[in-house]
């Protein structure tokens, strides 16, 4: 087993090997039975008071299914922890649900409720009871991840029953969950050892029958506290003697326990002491890691012994390959080697971090290199990491840069730009503007004395991060826009920061998963300069995939279907070199070329598209995609006028009107949305679509708000209600038209066209007189996109008087009587120049290249 490899350690979801000398406490068992018909169980104590070793065994006896989860300080992450969460159930139960699974990948910091509805929806179909462990709770301190198990407490479904081992008694925890019977509490005068167990206790460990009043003066002394049992076992076993308990001793198991672990480690030969205190830095160890740190050759063999002789090694592995210390004893070797060789502490981080260093695990060596102090070797690591993506997330890169001494940051700007950068990725943008407030004074009074080529690279790096924050926080393109050209003209080679893996759900779009205004999400005369210049700049570090597949679903939305496909082929799963979730470009990039197929009519090839991505996300284990590529598969049936694919996802994922529903779960409300509207439930439909609509502009996401509200158009219509649905369409139109989208309109199909159609017509009556409405080529020119090989037809009924101009009109009924060019300037009085550009117009509406075929078509209509 490799811990280092797996994104979820999966030694964290096992349930701890038990103890070999265990004494059995059936009292306590049978009164943990007994809770689990309560949603709760609370286990706490102290340290060392056998709080696991219960849990462990109550575990290992129950007859039903059992997910653990062990946590640790780095939990304190809400995505994270509902990550391990989601591993330890699925795990336990053999499998979560589609839509459970689709849900986790919406997680992010503050929003819970959505795959916590999902999740409690899941296990209220279970059949038999799952138990739930918290292992050291007391760790979790975040206080999303607190509201959040508080809010699945509230509504945890009947067969599921939550334990708690925690040092600290939650505080989060509501009074009236007792007085309601809710939970079952183990505390400290339950957990300690009766005189009784503590004689079976020491029969068991020494394997003798000791005297009862000896053994009744150890257990006054400890007063049943479990470790301090076991250390006196230890000790006796180490010195064949009781360890004297007179004195000042009595009453406080602090000075208890110090004393204990000194009569323990005293009595440890020396090697073993030295090799100990050695590895006591460690947050895990093995035999090749211990090695480098003691010189023990046979280091392996020697952590089994110790964990056989309950030496305070907790095993990470049924083969016994990793370990961690108890963490009481831990805490006790740090001392110890402290006091003993503190000369030696940096030495031993740095041995470690080499150590991973030569195993090729680059972050962990970092890891201990910045525990150790040693800064010079860390920056050297950070150094090769420069315009390359870790392996871990942002919220790691933040935590090393803030254990980094500032002066050292000011010097190496790269490291200092990443540090901002990566607090814009953790949603801190007051704490990263106060930085770049800093850097910017910094530059200002230290410049001067700069080399030029540094000078350059600190504003090119500056200018990169101000455009991020003015795109993603600001929503402000045009600003954004300025701050790319300014990064590129300072620093044509691209920025050197160092980059991770946001916590971002996997989406099936790019582009419209970054915030943005209405109407001015990214106006056309800046589009072009705007991505092209971004390509230029990521492709200098080898991630320009997104960017390229961002640009490419852009051009889709405005219809620019050829040179669409040139850049979302990027993106395909074979020309992508990002390692790290390639998923997140190759389902976007495989899912708009599957549209563009669709656009032109080829269902085979559309088809085909959304396959090889599926295939591809079953071979990376990206069961996130599933739901996203059954959704556009059942929505290509959809467009056939078949609804079968459409009730089979709704099936197998189970979503539904009042479900709550995050910014990331939109595309899948907008799917369940559209077969309402399909199947004719108007007031459901309605109803879901005002809670989406909120959600988009509440998360700043344009184009599904204009995708929505194109939906309501037609929601509005089959409502019988055509004067606001006309109302409703024109609103859309104005939003869409500063960023000039087409598909929004014709991928929903004739309905939308006649309604089109129906707007020209009381434009031109005069029968819609507003100050700012959308220009009616803007709506021509969308009309013009249906039909002429589109999946969506012009609808019969559009006339020419819809689709061209006055003036267009009139120059296409010259051509009907054909007359030439010459003569239609004779007839309509006007320059040769004016009559070619009009012409060229009528066949840009008609989707013709000359004049036969613009009449052909034009006797179609």
């Amino acid at each position: 087993m490799n811990l280092e490899h797996n994104p979820i350690i999966l030694s964290k979801l096992n349930i701890p090997v038990p103890v070999s000398q265990i004494v059995p406490r059936e009292r306590l068992i049978a009164q943990m039975n007994e809770g689990l018909q309560r949603r709760a169980t609370f286990i706490t104590a102290p340290a060392g008071y056998g709080k696991t070793t219960l849990a462990t065994a109550w575990a290992r006896l129950l007859t039903v299914p059992v997910a653990w989860l062990s946590l640790d300080a780095k939990d304190n992450d809400a995505v994270r922890f509902w990550h391990y969460v989601s591993k330890a159930i699925e795990q336990a139960l053999g499998g979560l649900s589609a839509a459970c699974q689709s849900a986790a990948s919406t997680l992010n910091p503050g929003h819970y409720e959505t795959f916590l509805t999902a999740l409690i929806n899941d296990l209220n179909g279970l059949k038999k009871q799952l138990v739930l462990v918290f292992d050291d709770w007391h760790e979790i301190l975040d206080n999303h991840i607190l509201s959040s198990v508080s809010f699945f407490l509230e509504y945890l479904p009947p067969l599921v029953h939550i334990c708690f081992v925690s040092r600290t008694y939650p505080q989060w925890a509501k009074a009236r969950w007792s007085t309601r019977g809710w939970t079952n509490e183990f505390q400290i005068d339950h957990l300690r050892f009766d005189l009784g167990e503590t004689m079976d206790f020491f029969r068991i460990c020494t394997e003798r029958e000791m005297p009862r009043e000896q053994v009744e003066r150890i257990w006054d002394r400890t007063e049943g506290w479990v470790t301090g049992l076991r250390l006196a076992a230890l000790s006796m076993r180490y010195r064949d003697k009781v360890p004297d308990f007179s004195g000042k001793l009595s009453g406080d198991s602090g000075k208890v326990e110090q004393y204990l672990l000194e009569e323990v480690f005293s009595a440890l030969d020396d090697v073993t002491r030295k090799f100990l205190m050695n590895a006591s830095i460690l947050e895990k160890m093995n035999g090749p890691l211990c090695e480098m740190l003691s010189g023990e050759t046979d280091s392996a063999r020697k952590l089994a012994e110790l964990a056989s002789a309950n030496l305070f090694l907790v095993p990470l592995d049924e083969q016994g390959d990793w370990y961690r210390f108890h963490p009481l004893f831990g805490d006790f070797l740090k001392k110890q080697q402290k006091r003993h060789d503190p000369s030696r502490t940096q030495d031993l981080y740095r041995a470690a971090a080499s150590w991973y260093e030569t195993q090729g695990f680059a972050e962990d060596a970092i890891d201990y290199f910045l525990a150790g102090q040693h800064y010079t070797e860390a920056l050297r690591l950070l150094e090769q990491m420069r315009a390359l993506m870790i392996r871990r997330e942002f919220s790691t890169l933040r935590v090393w840069m803030s254990v980094i001494p500032e002066s050292l940051l000011q010097e190496h700007h790269y490291l200092f730009f990443s540090y901002i950068y990566s607090l814009l990725w953790d949603h801190k943008p007051d704490q990263a503007e106060k930085l770049l407030q800093l850097a910017e004074q910094y530059y200002a009074s230290s410049s001067a004395d700069w080399e030029q080529e540094d000078k350059q690279r600190y504003l090119g790096n500056l200018y990169y991060v101000r455009n991020f924050k003015a795109t993603q926080y600001e929503m402000d393109v045009v600003k954004g826009l300025e701050y790319i050209r300014l990064s590129l003209q300072h620093n044509p080679s691209g920025t050197d920061l160092i980059f991770a893996s946001p916590q971002m759900p996997l989406l099936p779009s790019i582009y419209r998963s970054y915030n943005g205004k209405r109407g001015r999400h990214l106006p056309r005369d800046l589009a072009e300069s705007f991505f092209l210049n971004m390509i230029d700049l990521m492709a200098t570090m080898g991630l320009q995939e997104p960017v390229s597949v961002c640009y490419g679903e852009l051009l889709y939305e405005r219809n620019e279907l050829d040179i669409a496909v040139h850049y979302l082929q990027v993106g395909l799963p074979e020309r992508i070199r990002i390692t790290y979730q390639p998923e997140k470009v190759y389902v976007p990039a495989c899912l708009f070329l599957s549209r563009i197929s669709k656009a032109r009519q080829d269902y085979a090839q559309a088809e085909k598209w959304l396959e090889k991505a599926r295939q591809c996300a079953l071979e990376n284990h990206a069961e996130a995609a599933l739901i996203l590529l059954d959704i556009e598969s059942a929505a290509l049936r959809l467009d056939l006028g078949e609804s079968s694919a459409a009730n089979e996802w709704l099936a197998t994922y189970q979503v539904a009107p009042d479900d709550p529903v995050s910014v990331h779960q939109l595309f899948i409300y907008v799917f369940l949305l559209r077969i309402l509207i399909e199947s004719g439930q108007n007031k459901e439909a309605w109803s879901l679509s005002e809670k989406l609509i909120a959600v988009a502009l509440k998360d700043h996401r344009p184009m599904d708000a204009l995708d929505i509200q194109v939906l309501q158009a037609l929601i509005l219509r089959h409502m019988n209600k055509p004067e606001q649905a006309v109302l409703r369409l024109e609103e859309a139109l104005q939003y869409a038209e500063p960023d000039d989208y087409i598909r929004v309109f014709v991928d929903k199909g004739t309905p939308v066209a006649e309604m089109l159609t129906e707007y020209v017509h009381l434009r031109q009556k005069g029968n819609i007189r507003e100050k700012r409405m959308p220009s009616l080529a803007y709506v021509r020119r969308i009309l013009s996109c249906y039909g002429g090989g589109a999946a969506s037809p012009l609808p019969a009924d559009v006339a020419l008087e819809t689709l061209l101009t006055k003036r267009e009109l009139e120059i296409y009924r010259c051509m009907e009587e054909g007359l030439d060019n010459i003569a239609i300037t004779e007839a309509l009085g006007i320059g040769i120049g004016t009559v070619k550009t009009h012409i060229n117009h009528i066949y840009s509406k008609l989707q013709v290249t000359n004049r036969v075929e613009a009449i052909l078509r034009g006797k179609e209509m």
